[in-house]
């Protein structure tokens, strides 16, 4: 009986040994994140999935955005879910590298997904939806708010001198009804030279300077912030690839005006700032006014929590408002300008599921875990991410409360509101465009050194430069097969 017993005790063992290891399936995450947001994705969140949903995960990090069809087929059928940015998600979707979520979400389950997330269509291609939002990212306008009540209080005074200085670059000056309002949400870009003239003319810190600056850096910071201006002055995406349109032209016009003319902080060019050089041009006081992501905006004034103490000498003193609109630097016989839009391009990351992923279900649950209401309210209010579900969007307070993040939110909502459905190309060969934006910036405005020639840039010889020079090698950039 004895022996019968131990007989059994062995066997329910081995049953038990045999449930206990039975293996959990492991979810290979492609990512590319800050430190301290991949740490907190690492620590924080998986940790939460892998209790809910039995399963290991193992996140592997890539640097640059260029390598990650690289490394998805050097793991082929190992990946079950990539964070892909948005100027990367369309090629590959071409490249049928990608899995629908129909393969995923049985019954009503596509029209939930839908109903919860914004912009869900930008994530489509044929009818098909491929893609899970992660953030949204775009720019807003920042600045000093001590600053913008300054030029707003004296910009009478000074209006006679910047209307001489306006006549070199389009024959007239100031529009003829020209007025700078207090409130930079309803600024254009003739408040932007005002503005930029009287701070540049005007002693602050003991020195006087220019004190506007965007990013200068040869990169695709540096590129997006002309193609943003194209797409407000009435371009699309085939000018955008061509370089053709008179909003090319004024894109281009604009960014040599406000060089030659002082209003840009020549350190932008000759530096060639970055993001966070420019976030330390606001603490030194060399930059009153920039166009920056919420993301950035979350570093400049600062939360005193994951390592984000500030910029701002006072953070009260940061104000955001939406892109100026854009209007034409020639005026009518009135004296009147054409105007644009407000319209800037939408980026940002979203969540794939690899064509050939080994887990797509599980991939799709980590998707929607990671964009949860709670876990979304978390990583947003910890990192300055704009959310991506409709019922946080639609109720702000849930998450912030008020203040200054708050503000922050509200103005990038706002501002992806009036981008609408504008995106980046999505040219396969649209890095090599993008190199080609930068040697013009360098061609006609870092390398031509206006002012110190005394010279004004004129819009036909940017125009003539172009078209003769740039037209003929974008046609022979996308002509070349990747």
């Amino acid at each position: 009986m004895e022996r019968r017993l131990l007989q059994i005790i062995a066997v329910l063992a081995s049953g038990l040994t045999l449930v206990g290891c039975t293996p959990r399936p492991q979810v290979l995450v492609l990512i590319s994140m800050m430190a301290d947001q991949e740490a907190y994705f690492k620590n924080e969140l998986v940790p939460a999935f892998e209790k809910k949903y039995p399963s290991v995960i193992e996140v592997i990090h890539y640097g640059s955005t260029d390598s990650i069809e690289d490394i998805m087929r050097q793991r082929a059928g190992t990946i079950s879910l990539v964070k892909v940015p948005f100027d990367k998600a369309g090629p590959l979707m071409r490249k049928g590298m990608f899995a629908p979520l129909s393969s995923v979400l049985a019954g009503d389950g596509l029209k939930k997904f839908k109903d919860a997330y914004l912009l869900t269509s930008l994530g489509a291609m044929d009818g098909k939806q491929y893609l899970v939002p992660r953030k949204f990212e775009t720019r807003i306008m920042v600045y000093c708010k001590s600053k913008v009540a300054d030029a707003a209080a004296s910009w009478r005074t000074w209006k006679d001198s910047i209307d001489a200085v306006l006549k070199h670059y389009n024959g007239y000056g100031l529009p003829s009804t020209y007025l700078l309002e207090d409130d930079p949400e309803q600024w254009d870009y003739f408040d932007i030279f005002v503005a930029g003239w009287i701070w540049g003319h005007t002693l602050y810190n003991g020195k006087v300077q220019s004190r506007i600056g965007h990013r200068g850096k040869r990169y695709s910071g540096t590129t997006l912030r002309v193609i943003d201006r194209i797409f407000q002055l009435g371009g699309d995406s085939s000018a955008v690839l061509s370089m053709k349109g008179d909003a090319v032209v004024d894109a281009i016009c604009w960014e040599a005006i406000y060089t030659a003319a002082g209003i840009y902080n020549e350190k932008m060019w000759s530096e060639r700032w970055s993001g966070s050089d420019i976030w330390q041009r606001f603490a030194s006081g060399d930059v009153f006014l920039s166009f920056m992501t919420q993301l950035d905006c979350f570093f400049l004034h600062g939360t005193g929590s994951d390592n984000l103490d500030g910029f701002f000498q006072l953070p009260e003193d940061m104000g955001v408002a939406t892109m100026p609109r854009a209007c034409s630097v020639q005026l009518d016989a009135a004296g009147i300008p054409h105007n644009g839009s407000k319209a800037v391009t939408t980026g940002g990351w979203w969540w794939a599921i690899p064509a050939d992923a080994p887990s797509p279900a599980l991939g799709f649950e980590l998707a929607s875990f990671i964009s949860g209401t709670s876990a979304q309210i978390q990583e947003c209010s910890r990192f300055g991410m704009i959310p991506v579900r409709k019922d946080i969007l639609s109720d702000m307070s849930m998450m912030f409360g008020g203040g200054w993040i708050k503000n922050i939110y509200e103005m990038s909502f706002k501002q992806l509101v009036k981008n609408g459905y504008t995106v980046l190309p999505g040219s396969s060969n649209f890095n090599e465009v993008g190199r080609l934006y930068l040697d013009l910036i360098d061609e006609v405005i870092v390398n031509r050194h206006w002012a110190a020639e005394g010279a004004f840039p004129q819009r036909e010889y940017i125009r003539e430069v172009i078209t003769s020079l740039y037209q003929p090698k974008i046609v022979q950039t996308l002509q070349t097969v990747p």
